[in-house]
């Protein structure tokens, strides 16, 4: 069975923004080797809620007014750019009183992440006019026309339209791994990485990422000095996104593949003790899995010189990531790769020039 090794992690060494961020949860936990501390986009009482960027697809808001006859439409044209929830109510504010007749006020709650439009008069939402409408951006999906009332409550949870994390590699770099681990999104989170042929404004590449649970990632073949992973997921239920760690890296496939003698070992390293007086104590420590893979042949020139520059590089103290039996490039990868430290490397010699290697491995659980 092959395997597929990456152990630089790019994004790591890179220089990482956010849309929005969490000020005790910066952008920069993403780039930590054991991802004590996430990050978050922004929530919270004083803080708003994420990135609502409106572009020519969500600008529109239709509605009509109590005193127009037959409900003729009058169409808010929001300006098009980049909000955070507050900044969005007051453009959604000045855009409806140009052109209605009653004082507008939006707001957006930070406890049940929805906007509300109220009116010093009865309006109704055209629903019913879906072109470039701005409503499901903001919490109403429906398409039909609301009821007549002073203050409407989207039914939708809305905590932006997306965020990005961007990443300033320093210098092109050939990304074949890239992985998102302990995350929050939800099922229908649309995962996306961008990558930039100058600092984020010119889009080049892209390549959507398959969601699991807990841990998103791809093999690629990538060569760009900026990326950006983009995440929307606008109806999460915990007001925000967040994400443990990003790798974005160079990989090699082993051109020898490891036997079927791989064993899995679950291990726990608590520390039982007992005191003089029979009183017993435990030091809990992180529970994890052990591993060990055994290579038939290593090639002399390519598997052993490239293993050695892992060693040289992480030794047994830094972590990497391993795919067992790897997919073609573009294949995902989310159930199947995993973030471990190498923690004890054997090269018994074979006759000629090849080698055997053993590894063993630790992955927290």
């Amino acid at each position: 069975m092959k395997m597929l090794i990456s152990y630089i992690n790019d994004w790591a060494a890179g220089t990482v923004t956010a849309s929005s961020e969490h000020p005790s949860f910066p952008a920069i936990n993403t780039q930590h080797r054991w991802f004590k501390k996430p990050y978050r986009s922004k929530y919270g009482t004083g803080l708003a809620a994420g990135l609502f960027r409106i572009t020519a697809a969500n600008c529109k808001i239709y509605f009509w007014e109590s005193a127009d006859p037959g409900g003729s439409k009058r169409t808010a044209t929001l300006t098009l750019g980049d909000y955070d929830a507050d900044t969005l109510c007051a453009e959604i504010k000045t855009q409806m009183e140009s052109v209605g007749g009653f004082t507008y006020t939006p707001s957006y709650s930070t406890a049940t992440f929805l906007f509300t439009i109220a009116g010093s008069g009865s309006f109704v939402f055209m629903l019913s006019e879906t072109t470039t409408s701005a409503m499901p951006s903001l919490g109403w999906t429906a398409t039909v026309d609301t009821a007549e009332l002073t203050s409407h409550t989207a039914p939708l949870v809305r905590i932006h339209t997306s965020e990005f994390l961007k990443c300033n590699l320093g210098a092109t770099k050939t990304i074949r791994l890239i992985e998102i681990k302990n995350h929050n999104l939800t099922a229908s989170a649309v995962v996306t990485a961008r990558f930039y042929s100058d600092a984020f404004v010119t889009l080049v590449d892209s390549v959507s990422l398959v969601y699991h649970a807990g841990q998103i990632a791809i093999r690629t073949a990538k060569s760009y000095a900026y990326m950006a992973i983009e995440a929307a997921d606008p109806s999460n239920p915990d007001g925000y996104i967040e994400i443990g760690l990003v790798w974005a890296g160079d990989a090699a496939v082993l051109h020898y593949g490891f036997t079927g003698e791989r064993t899995n070992t679950p291990e726990d390293p608590s520390i039982e003790s007992e005191s003089e007086d029979g009183q017993g104590s435990t030091i809990q420590l992180s529970k994890y899995h052990g591993a060990t893979y055994s290579f038939d042949a290593v090639e002399p020139n390519t598997d052993k010189a490239y293993l050695e520059a892992v060693f040289e590089e992480i030794g047994k103290t830094r972590p990497c990531c391993i795919v067992e039996a790897p997919p073609a490039v573009g294949g995902d990868v989310g159930l199947t790769l995993q973030y471990v430290k190498i923690t004890s490397w054997e090269w018994p010699h074979l006759a000629g020039t090849y080698w055997k290697l053993n590894i063993e491995t630790r992955t927290e659980r």
